[in-house]
């Protein structure tokens, strides 16, 4: 009886033992979790610029649904799931910081635009005078009240009757040399053959200077003549 006890359970220990014949456990199907968005790059290129010259502005950005910069730029993509790449030109008045940001990002990325120091000039007096040979000429004094040096400076004043150009004079200060910061230079300058001053309504003035990137730039005004 023993003997029969111990076979019977020395069977069932085999039975078990075989392979497949244990019973599998169901198992979960997998889960994909949600892809991240990803900052590639976001950078300025060029980084330093003078005044009134322009930067762009470079970004790659991969699973985001919105990708925005500040300043006032805004979205500037809305497809998910794919790499956004695109550009921008920015021309800030100052050295500006921008920040892109997109959705479903663990961060943002910024990059600078420097602005270099620009001239200014400011027209401090004029007068005018006629020749004796009958011809105008005008003189006076402007000042570089920037926080840069102004290069290959010029004056130029349209004489105007009825919104008609009578009359052109150029000058220029410092011999076409720089003029620093804070410094006046004089100029002068001759309207050929205006030898009347009352036909003249109006008399423009257009300072135009080069900066240190060699970029063409001008101010203007208003000369009030007596």
């Amino acid at each position: 009886m023993i003997k029969k006890t111990a076979l019977f359970f020395l069977c069932i220990f085999l039975f078990l033992s075989i392979p497949g014949c244990k019973k599998k456990l169901p198992t979960s199907p997998d889960i994909p979790t949600k892809m991240l968005a990803t900052i590639e790059y976001f950078y300025a290129s060029p980084e330093s610029i003078g005044w009134r010259e322009s930067s762009t502005l470079f970004w790659s950005v991969e699973n985001a649904p919105i990708v925005y910069i500040d300043q006032g730029i805004g979205n500037v993509s809305t497809s998910a799931n794919v790499v956004t790449s695109g550009t921008i030109d920015v021309s800030p008045e100052e050295t500006t910081t921008y920040t892109l940001t997109a959705v479903g990002s663990s961060g943002t990325a910024s990059c600078t635009v420097e602005v270099t120091a620009r001239a200014i000039f400011e027209m401090i007096s004029y007068d005018y005078r006629y020749t004796f040979y009958g011809n105008c000429e005008i003189f006076g004094i402007i000042k570089n009240v920037g926080n840069a040096t102004g290069y290959n400076v010029m004056v130029e004043f349209q004489a105007y009757s009825d919104n008609v150009i009578v009359g052109t004079a150029r000058g220029y200060p410092a011999d076409l040399g720089n003029i620093p910061v804070g410094v006046k230079a004089a100029f002068e300058a001759i309207f050929f053959n205006l030898y009347n001053w009352g036909v003249i309504g109006e008399v423009t003035y257009e300072i135009t200077w080069i900066t240190a990137q060699g970029m063409i730039l001008t101010q203007t005004g208003i000369v009030p003549f007596k």
